[in-house]
Order: structure tokens, then sequence, then C-alpha cells
């Protein structure tokens, strides 16, 4: 499992049951058969958003990385 830093910022744009999301990935691990799930906390509600482990889906999620790159 990778943990992002404070400044490695993954954004990752979620629709789930059709209501869009934008999320901050907080890890992510990538399984043997080649998908990569990302832990993510979601916003516009983190209290009530389902905010969890997501496998990679390119039909309803978007991503930019915003990491700084390395010195």
């Amino acid at each position: 499992m990778f943990t992002y830093g404070a400044y490695d910022v993954v954004r990752i744009n979620l629709r789930v049951a059709g209501e869009p999301y934008r999320g901050v990935a907080v890890a992510h691990y990538d399984a043997p058969d080649g998908r990569r799930a990302y832990r993510l906390a979601l916003w516009p509600r983190p209290d009530l958003a389902p905010h969890g482990w997501y496998w990679w889906d390119e039909a309803r999620m978007t991503r930019r990385d915003f990491r700084r790159p390395d010195s």
C-alpha cells in the first residue's frame, strides 16, 4: 500500500449513484490482477459521503495529479 503525503495531492472526481463527489486520494494499492484501488476522502459532505476504498473505474472517475515533482 502507498500512502500519499501532504504534498502528494491526487484528486479524483467520482460519481456514485449519479451524485458527483470530489475526492482526494489518501492511499492506493495495486492488486495482483493489475487493478488499482484508491482510498478516497470525498466532498462535499465528508461526514455523509461514501468515503473508503474504490477500484479505479474510467467510466465514473477522472483523475488529476497535483503531486510535486521529485527534487
